[in-house]
């Protein structure tokens, strides 16, 4: 991705993050565990990534506080297999249940009935390693969990 490209993705995020939403989102009728894509308007409040900060690895997608995202290759269809303990290592990205989706963030239903962000089609967490923000030690860790970038 370009600068250009980057800076862009930036500004969108953080305005989107500005705008703020209270309504909720339903599930798709294609798909009852999907949510559909709206248009920009996450929560305000929400735990939702809208940040992408500089890293010793390059810009990176991080939450609100600054912790770095993560996409897992086992996910497929854009929904989570990251359970028990492996979510105990990656704890996915939950949403409020008045988040709602937009641009290229939508939710996907947990089998515990949670919400859980997703960028591009692929469900992300966090890392309990990464215990500062700026951190990125969990990038290619297994070669199966990639930084957002």
């Amino acid at each position: 991705m370009t600068m250009l490209g980057m800076a862009a993705l930036s500004s969108l995020l953080v305005a989107a993050a500005l705008a703020g939403c209270s309504s909720s989102s339903t599930g798709s009728a294609k798909d009852p565990g999907r949510i559909e894509k709206t248009d920009p308007a996450p929560s305000g409040a929400d735990y939702a990534p809208n940040l992408s900060a500089p890293r010793t690895i390059g810009r990176v997608v991080t939450t609100v506080a600054g912790a770095t995202l993560y996409t897992f290759d086992g996910d497929q269809n854009g929904e989570s297999s990251c359970y028990d303990d492996c979510a105990k290592h990656w704890p996915p990205l939950i949403a409020l249940s008045t988040a709602k989706a937009h641009w290229r963030m939508s939710l996907t239903r947990r089998t515990d009935g949670q919400q859980q962000w997703v960028y591009d089609g692929k469900p992300l967490y966090t890392y309990v390693n990464d215990t500062m923000p700026g951190d990125v030690n969990g990038d290619n860790v297994g070669n199966v969990w990639h930084v957002v970038r």
